[in-house]
């Protein structure tokens, strides 16, 4: 499986199932597991993208740690895709537009728990390796995104 087949995998289980589980550390080294709204921007490849409030604890965490994990999986569990990387926090205002043009349609219980007035911050998450479980047939697959150029 090369990178680009991840990234379509990644593509395809977001417009499934539209979530993926985030893992992040806090500074106490302590993990912290919570549904987001992902998103891909067509020209970025190798990120995925999520929104959260600039004050929320999860952006604390990133601060303190920006390493992650995500994991995506398809609706009948046929295929689960483990993501590994770090997350850059973007406040550029340009970006924020289009990942929202991107996930806005999904953001439903975000905008419930998320106050309008809160500024938004984005979660840019740029994938290092990925391991791809297909529990039927017990396949996995490991792919690293920095030995393939």
């Amino acid at each position: 499986m090369t990178r680009h087949q991840v990234f379509a995998l990644i593509e395809e289980m977001i417009d499934e199932t539209s979530a993926a589980v985030l893992v992040t550390v806090d500074k106490e080294k302590l993990p912290h597991v919570r549904w987001v709204t992902p998103g891909c921007i067509g020209e970025r490849q190798g990120a995925i993208f999520m929104v959260s409030g600039s004050q929320s604890a999860k952006v604390e965490q990133i601060r303190a740690n920006p390493s992650a994990e995500m994991l995506f999986q398809t609706k009948t569990l046929d295929k689960i895709l483990h993501v590994s990387g770090r997350i850059n926090l973007l406040f550029n205002p340009s970006i924020r537009a289009e990942t929202l043009e991107c996930i806005g349609r999904n953001l439903h219980v975000f905008w419930k728990i998320t106050p309008p007035e809160s500024e938004l911050v984005v979660l840019e998450f740029i994938i290092s390796g990925a391991m791809l479980y297909v529990p039927q047939s017990g396949l996995r697959e490991t792919v690293k995104f920095e030995a393939e150029s």
